[in-house]
């Protein structure tokens, strides 16, 4: 990686961590020309950075834009979901940790990009999603998959991923590899003044939501099973929130064992000698930009904790 860009993030406690974050020179310049490290304060609770462990593999995942990515692959209505997975992740992760013919799960399937890459790989897919929009945008995805070739098989289904119990019997221990981005919530919960609603109760929030979201799949895993999930750093409230720290925490309350941390690029990869010299006003006049996914890929463990025993 090039020395314009380097891995940087801050922590409360002052460490530096993994999570990239790219400064553009201009909104005419594309953003791999020209990268500096911005500062970020994260909102954690209660682990660093390196809690994590340092980031091991670099995915290629933004050779082409999100919007090349879904041509002709998904249905134009696909753009308006707000936390979208890029397609080129999805089918790295499942690529990867999944063999034909196995079971993906994805219990915040949005707009359905893990269920589509899933069906044309071969794979079997289960979504979930609490928003019935989301549920009729994934189903319209998935018949353009099928009239474009895709072999593999599918089974969405409208419901709250912190509550999916109880499980049908032919699907405890199914699924072989879960691949999610946890969604955020970016708005305060139904009589909760919006204004208090501040960047530690997002955080809290999804740290919660991830807690029993994990206490609710536990039937539908197995020892073995794969877990992949995704973030990105959020530009809220003029802070960087890196949202790897509470989803790290929630796993570890859960259990399971980390294997793998990786960084999936939103950039394209270019010939480093077109890079051009920073200046104070460029630097300036420049605005942060995100340009890779966290990815933290879990393993449920071949003895799963004694709490796990009375929800399968």
């Amino acid at each position: 990686m090039s020395d314009h860009t380097r891995m940087a993030s801050r922590s409360r406690d002052g460490h530096t961590s993994g999570s990239a974050v790219a400064t553009t020179r201009s909104a005419a310049t594309p953003s791999w020309v020209h990268t500096s490290a911005a500062p970020l304060q994260a909102a954690i609770s209660g682990i660093g950075q390196d809690h994590i462990g340092p980031v091991a593999t670099l995915w290629p995942t933004g050779q082409d834009s999100d919007a090349a990515q879904r041509t002709g692959r998904y249905v134009p209505q696909t753009q308006c979901h707000p936390q979208r997975t890029r397609p080129a992740l999805a089918a790295q992760a499942i690529e990867r940790y999944s063999r034909p013919g196995q079971t993906v799960f994805d219990p915040f399937v949005g707009s359905g990009t893990t269920v589509v890459e899933a069906v044309h790989a071969g794979r079997r897919a289960i979504g979930v999603d609490i928003d019935p929009r989301w549920v009729e945008l994934t189903e319209r995805n998935l018949d353009h998959a099928r009239r474009h070739g895709a072999t593999g098989t599918a089974m969405i289904v409208r419901g709250d991923a912190r509550h999916l119990q109880p499980v049908p019997r032919r699907l405890r221990g199914a699924v072989d590899l879960v691949l999610a981005t946890p969604p955020i919530r970016l708005h305060p919960p139904p009589g909760y003044p919006a204004r208090r609603w501040s960047n530690a109760d997002l955080v809290g929030q999804l740290e919660t939501d991830l807690k029993l979201s994990f206490a609710s799949w536990i039937p539908l895993l197995h020892p073995g099973t794969t877990i992949v999930l995704t973030s990105r750093l959020l530009h809220r409230a003029h802070q960087m929130l890196d949202l790897t720290v509470p989803i790290a925490y929630a796993a570890e309350w859960a259990g399971l064992d980390l294997v793998e941390r990786v960084a999936a690029l939103n950039v394209p990869i270019r010939d480093t000698s077109r890079l051009r010299p920073i200046t104070r006003s460029r630097r300036r006049a420049s605005r942060p930009r995100v340009i890779h996914d966290n990815v933290l890929v879990y393993r449920v463990p071949d003895v799963p904790p004694t709490w796990w025993r009375g929800r399968r």
